[in-house]
């Protein structure tokens, strides 16, 4: 198994074993959010610049983007429907393997969000 899943109080964090992801999802309704934490940092906007819709279209997978905003910190995520979650998932893992040196992380993408 590439990753191990705990579950907290209302969602679940997937930690990946052989690299520093870790993915939280929380289920509401049919749908997940979906916040990811590489390295500390949320390569979410770096990744769409670099390709990751289309890779998330080749396999089918049709995903949103939500935001929260917290004072000063925006945090963006993904919303995909339960059914696509666990794809969506591995589409990520699997997009930042590929691309981890290509992901330019800086100040702004800093996690703000606890597992």
């Amino acid at each position: 198994m590439l990753y191990n899943i705990e579950n907290k109080n209302g969602y679940e964090v997937y930690s990946f074993k052989n690299i520093d992801l870790k993915i939280k999802c929380i289920e509401i309704s049919d749908r997940v959010n979906v916040y990811i934490n590489y390295n500390g940092c949320n390569p979410l906007f770096s990744m769409l610049f670099g390709g990751f819709e289309a890779e998330c279209e080749l396999s089918s997978i049709r995903f949103d983007i939500g935001y929260e905003k917290d004072g000063c910190n925006n945090t963006m995520y993904g919303v995909v429907s339960r059914l696509d979650a666990k794809e969506f998932i591995m589409e990520i893992y699997f997009f930042i393997m590929e691309n981890r040196t290509a992901i330019n992380l800086n100040e702004y993408d800093k996690n703000v969000w606890d597992y």
